[in-house]
């Protein structure tokens, strides 16, 4: 019987990429908070600059593009030999956070947008997988958090190159549980609906209550309330789950 081991969050470090966003930011304070080493990674140099100060002692920041496939690898090097010299505790955890949104009619969605899409959306989330996931199955011990979204869960107008992106994400999830639980790597997303941050911020008042009437709570969520649920399944108190898509949309009605 295969025993899927999930130590306390102080017992390990874990990886976020897109700390600087609003979301990144919430899920790293959350983790830190919770105990763990967080390696933060992002491309905003001085956002990195100013989590480092923040949580002096508790965090490593790690500046690079993720679809920069050669940055990828050199990221997990440098993972790799903190652990080595003792800089920090073995990897356990993945917050795959870094993401774009696009929102583009069919007919005016061009191969540049579409690519770019599954670029951040998909293809660095995989890598940071791959490389992640050796990390683990050294101490049969692993747990991945992927953010996806309830676009990709349920579609929405306008959007399909974005949901199509994160669609593709989700598929991976499920199916990497079932491949990587025989390491003892839980895989896990969260699927945020209208959430409060810099990728929601073009929306006008009139627009953002058009969205309101859809959702039961009647407001936007925050960046908070997805990395609680995003902390929720990394850790020890969801050892039972894998291969789950946690809404936190606030119960969208399409």
């Amino acid at each position: 019987m295969t025993t899927l081991s999930s130590p306390n969050l102080a017992d390990g470090s874990v990886l976020i990429t897109g700390a600087t966003g609003g979301i990144g930011e919430a899920t790293v304070t959350r983790a830190i908070t919770d105990g763990a080493f967080v390696i933060a990674c992002g491309r905003d140099a001085n956002k990195l600059e100013q989590l480092s100060s923040q949580f002096e002692g508790n965090i490593h920041t790690l500046c690079y593009d993720v679809t920069d496939e050669k940055a990828i690898s050199n990221a997990f090097r440098e993972v790799q030999k903190g652990v080595s010299a003792k800089k920090w505790p073995a990897l356990y955890g993945l917050v795959n956070g870094a993401g774009v949104m696009s929102e583009t009619v069919l007919a005016m969605t061009s191969a540049d947008a579409l690519k770019q899409q599954m670029a951040v959306n998909f293809y660095a989330p995989y890598q940071h997988m791959q490389l992640a996931s050796r990390l683990m199955s050294r101490q049969k011990a692993g747990s991945i958090v992927n953010i996806v979204s309830q676009v990709g869960e349920l579609g929405s107008s306008g959007m399909s190159a974005y949901a199509a992106s994160k669609a593709a994400l989700t598929g991976a999830t499920k199916s990497l549980a079932k491949e990587l639980a025989p390491m003892g790597i839980r895989v896990n997303a969260v699927a945020p609906g209208f959430i409060d941050t810099a990728l929601t911020a073009h929306y006008d008042e009139k627009a953002k209550q058009k969205v309101y009437e859809r959702v039961v709570l009647q407001r936007e969520g925050t960046a908070k309330e997805v990395a609680n649920a995003a902390i929720y399944l990394l850790s020890h108190h969801a050892s039972y789950t894998t291969g789950h898509v946690l809404p936190v949309d606030g119960l969208f009605c399409p």
